[in-house]
């Protein structure tokens, strides 16, 4: 992908609406959709108009050729503070390793005319990850830029999407500016969501309200969100409260999403990641969440294994430190061969050392300990001699936080200093990271080639403030 900021042709497009009767509150945008092996390959594209009907259509073709594909178009009519109409334009039987250009059309008149790169099946991948980044910041647009500047293939999100609570509001004000091409952006901000998807991982603060009657725009996630629909029904979904009649609506203007796209797995190129809802309504040893898990992960012949969440389990800030219960899915992960988990929530970037963690169970050894607060203790194994550099081969699962990605800075006091890690609980800290850096906003770009894998972390100003190399 080229850098390009927002050019006359993006505003005169935008501009260009007000001929019609018809207002477009969110241009359209590239989804993965229902889309998890390396079977099928299909994407959605999403957009968002007031209530007027509009004649909308949309084709897609091979990027070069003239044989035109019509995709059929929906939408559902969200009656929340205002009602707006919400449109999807499946394209499906795409083929892998090829450029697409696809067309939306309002009344004959082009709103938007890009193309894009389906997954690949080859032994390669180049991804960026950031977290807790929808906050409407400067420095957002900033990490915006600099992710488009390492063109990705696509991007995972941590989680926190959309300040502060995961409303359409929230999203239409701290999400889409930013990464659409919308008259009068933020400075630096970057179109990227119309030709690259984002797979976006539920945190907290994106169902941080579930009352529907409180907040009509609630849980926008679901709304906006359109991934594979192969995670498992869970005990504890989010809850979603509220009159009958909105909690009805809401439900039918999320099927079959809500809550399928709450846990989700999907391949691309070499590698494998499982996508998973760590707020505090899961239960990371729900038997059904636990056998997805093992037969999502285990039945996997990628080369590279990663899972994603937002709350992380290991953490040396002191912003949510108590928060550990992902730990209990540690020995999952390593018996299932997996080689790097992705967090969010605490708002720096933290690298731990390779390591392994038996949680500590009770005297009868059926039940894992947790305290009140949330901790989980146990028996920590730490790979010192692993480097990146020189040796690269980890034993055991390297934990990332990178929650840097545009809201305010965790503990900035901590950053490059060690001897400010270490927390109180033998048995619940050792020292496990290897890197904390709360100075600076940042995301993480990961490239998988063969077998190899690079991670490096990537300030707002383009610099690289950490770089390892994982090899098999």
């Amino acid at each position: 992908m080229t850098v390009k900021r927002y050019g006359i042709i993006g505003l005169l497009t935008i501009l260009s609406t007000a001929a019609w009767a018809q207002r477009i509150f969110v241009l359209p945008y590239l989804q993965p959709g229902n889309a998890s092996n390396l079977k099928k390959e299909q994407k959605v594209i999403i957009w968002q108009t007031d209530s007027v009907p509009g004649n909308f259509t949309v084709t897609f073709h091979l990027k070069g050729e003239s044989k035109v594909s019509n995709a059929k178009v929906t939408f559902v009519e969200l009656k929340l503070k205002e009602t707006t109409r919400l449109y999807r334009a499946m394209l499906a039987d795409l083929k892998f390793d090829t450029v697409y250009q696809y067309i939306v059309k309002l009344n004959g008149q082009e709103i938007e005319n890009t193309s894009f790169k389906t997954r690949s099946t080859k032994p390669f991948t180049r991804f960026a990850v950031l977290g807790d980044f929808g906050a409407g910041t400067r420095q957002q647009s900033a990490i915006a830029y600099r992710m488009a500047e390492q063109n990705p293939q696509f991007i995972i999100t941590t989680g926190d999407n959309a300040y502060e609570n995961g409303l359409e509001s929230d999203y239409r004000k701290n999400i889409f500016p930013f990464y659409l091409p919308v008259p009068n952006p933020p400075e630096n901000a970057t179109p990227m969501m119309n030709s690259i998807p984002f797979y976006m991982v539920l945190g907290n603060h994106d169902v941080r309200i579930d009352s529907l009657d409180q907040a009509p725009g609630a849980f926008a996630y679901f709304y906006y969100s359109d991934l594979p629909l192969n995670g498992p029904l869970v005990q504890n979904p989010p809850v979603i409260r509220g009159s009958s009649k909105r909690v009805k609506a809401f439900n039918k203007n999320t099927k079959p999403r809500f809550p399928r796209i709450s846990n989700f797995s999907f391949d691309y190129g070499n590698a494998h990641f499982t996508c998973l809802d760590a707020n505090d309504y899961s239960n990371p040893l729900d038997a059904r969440l636990v056998d997805w898990i093992n037969r999502d992960i285990g039945n996997s012949m990628a080369e590279w294994k990663i899972v994603v969440f937002h709350q992380p389990g290991f953490n040396s800030s002191k912003a949510h430190y108590d928060f550990q219960l992902m730990r209990l899915l540690s020995p999952v992960f390593e018996k299932l061969g997996v080689n790097l988990v992705l967090t969010g929530h605490v708002h720096n970037y933290q690298r731990s050392v390779p390591l392994t963690f038996e949680p500590a169970k009770n005297s009868t050894g059926d039940r894992y300990m947790i305290s009140p607060e949330g901790r989980v203790n146990g028996t920590f194994k730490l790979d010192t001699l692993y480097d990146g550099e020189t040796r690269t081969k980890p034993k055991g699962i390297i934990y990332i936080v990178t929650g840097a990605g545009g809201g305010g800075l965790y503990d900035q006091i901590l950053s490059h200093k060690p001897e400010l890690w270490r927390h109180d609980v033998p048995g619940n800290w050792v020292p496990f990271t290897k890197k904390l850096i709360s100075d600076r906003h940042s995301f993480t770009l990961i490239e998988t080639n063969k077998k190899i894998l690079t991670l490096k972390q990537i300030d707002l100003t383009g610099k690289v403030i950490d770089q390892i190399t994982i090899t098999k």
